[in-house]
């Protein structure tokens, strides 16, 4: 694995940017197995250069999250209160009759940024994807659409150094069981997020505000 640098606009992020996104976050009493698959990787991720998303209380989700999209065109300083509503409502037409559903992921892999768990069967989260994506297409134009994450996973950690994947690879298939949870889809969450360098890591570490919450199907 490499030190993860978040991009914008094909660009290494500015440290303290905040950009808004649209993400599915896991749920304390909704996705306990799924936390805690996330939270059984934990010790495996500290033996690596790699900032765990899930913090060290059992069933907290902290920074878990599936990035379905970027609002890339400008920084989020940049889009005014009434931009965010025009997006808001834009979001809420699209899936005022999206049906919510059930996913799972896993298993859990080190990767060239850290580690993820994909989403399998992905087909339902890749239709809400397109959803999001032409409502944003609508009200900013084909220029917000500039993010591509590939193939929709939920980040387990970003790394902060070099590191050797196949070892960790080799813990996490050795030690972690079940290696694969369910995920509930009902809702849309748009955030600003921000990127920072973190003090104790060197690294870079996210964080987020809440704008909006979007449900499926109301």
């Amino acid at each position: 694995m490499q030190r993860f640098t978040p991009k914008f606009q094909g660009e290494p992020w500015t440290d303290g940017l905040e950009v808004i996104h649209a993400y599915v976050l896991p749920r304390p009493g909704v996705d306990d197995e799924l936390l805690a698959l996330a939270h059984g990787c934990r010790p495996a991720l500290l033996d690596h250069p790699i900032d765990p998303a899930c913090p060290p209380q059992a069933g907290d989700p902290g920074t878990l999250h599936v990035t379905i999209e970027m609002i890339a065109d400008t920084p989020s300083a940049r889009i005014s209160a009434e931009e965010r509503q025009d997006l808001i409502r834009a979001l809420r037409k699209e899936l005022a009759d999206a049906v919510p559903f059930d996913t799972e992921v896993g298993p859990p892999i080190g990767n060239i940024a850290g580690a993820v768990l994909d989403l399998w069967p992905e087909h339902e989260a890749a239709v809400l994807q397109e959803r999001v994506r032409s409502a944003i297409r609508t009200v900013r134009g084909d220029t917000a659409l500039q993010h591509n994450g590939g193939r929709l996973h939920m980040s387990l950690g970003y790394s902060y150094d070099t590191g050797d994947s196949d070892v960790l690879n080799s813990r996490l298939r050795n030690a972690i069981t079940p290696r694969r949870a369910p995920l509930h889809v009902d809702t849309v969450h748009l955030l600003n997020v921000r990127y920072g360098i973190a003090a104790d890591t060197g690294g870079w570490r996210m964080s987020w505000v809440r704008i909006a919450e979007i449900a499926l199907g109301r």
